[in-house]
């Protein structure tokens, strides 16, 4: 598996070769690691001078006024068409002071869909000297058109372990990892009656430990999501179980199976009968 290091400098490579990609899609565990990441790279492309410390380019881009970086962030959990065509407009010149036009979407899952289908113009179309960088830690919540033209990179941050993979603590895998196996066993199960009658044990469990298993079932089912639509943890010795967990390939199901685990685990904490509740999911899977 290749370090981050390793990452950001084959990406780096692909630009001194002239064959780089003209959009970067990175998955990530740790956003502002990622963001931070990617700003670094964006200096070491851009830099004209021999130490980036020298380098009024990097200063600009560290501080937010360079005229040829643009990063855009969602504002009230959307990213709005606006500042989509503020991109198109600024780009629609030549670079002012850099080598490369570059934009950063931050949280690009949160891209309305007539933002995104704006973006496209750009990776339908891709001009010289344009490039942009798609970071996100919901990669199956982003638009297909968006994923399939991009450079799809994963890259975590941590300790490398099946901690990181799930994204929880080691006190929440101990707790709740063997019981999200066990509910992905009986969702799996292919008849109605029977997911009903085994999901019944939850009855006696706590509200928030029912919440806490089902984040990892549905974490479990965006890791292998991820697995099949873009290749991803392949080569990790530690992601083998979870991704063997869940036997489907199915791009759409998985994708129907990940949208209702996502207005469960939204609607459920707000509903009175939990029980109800629960075995509306295991009526409405498929």
């Amino acid at each position: 598996m290749k370090s981050n290091e390793e990452i950001i400098n084959s990406i780096i490579n692909s630009f001194h070769e002239k064959n780089n990609s003209h959009a970067f899609l990175l998955e990530t565990n740790n956003l502002d690691a990622c963001y931070k990441d990617i700003l670094n790279m964006i200096k070491r492309l851009n830099c004209k001078n021999e130490t980036i410390d020298d380098c009024n380019i990097c200063h600009t881009i560290e501080a937010g006024t360079n005229p040829d970086v643009i990063v855009v962030k969602p504002e009230k959990k959307e990213i709005g068409v606006d500042p989509i065509e503020n991109i198109i407009h600024v780009f629609a010149t030549q670079p002012l002071i850099n080598k490369y036009s570059m934009y950063v979407i931050y949280e690009a899952d949160l891209l309305s869909l007539s933002a995104a289908n704006k973006i496209l113009k750009f990776l339908e179309e891709p001009e010289e000297g344009i490039v942009g960088f798609f970071i996100t830690n919901r990669l199956s919540a982003m638009l297909p058109t968006i994923t399939s033209r991009c450079d799809v990179i994963n890259i975590r941050y941590g300790s490398n372990t099946v901690l990181d993979l799930l994204d929880i603590n080691e006190d929440d895998y101990e707790k709740y990892y063997n019981e999200a196996k066990k509910v992905i066993d009986i969702l799996n199960m292919s008849h109605e009656y029977e997911r009903l009658a085994k999901i019944s044990y939850l009855s006696n469990k706590e509200r928030e430990d029912i919440l806490r298993i089902f984040k990892l079932v549905y974490r479990t089912y965006v890791i292998k999501f991820e697995n099949i639509a873009n290749n991803l943890y392949n080569n990790l010795e530690y992601a083998r179980n979870v991704l063997d967990l869940i036997d489907i390939s199915d791009i759409e199901l998985l994708t129907s199976r990940i949208k209702l685990l996502e207005s469960f685990l939204n609607d459920y904490k707000y509903n009175v009968n939990k029980d109800l509740f629960i075995n509306k999911l295991c009526i409405e899977w498929r």
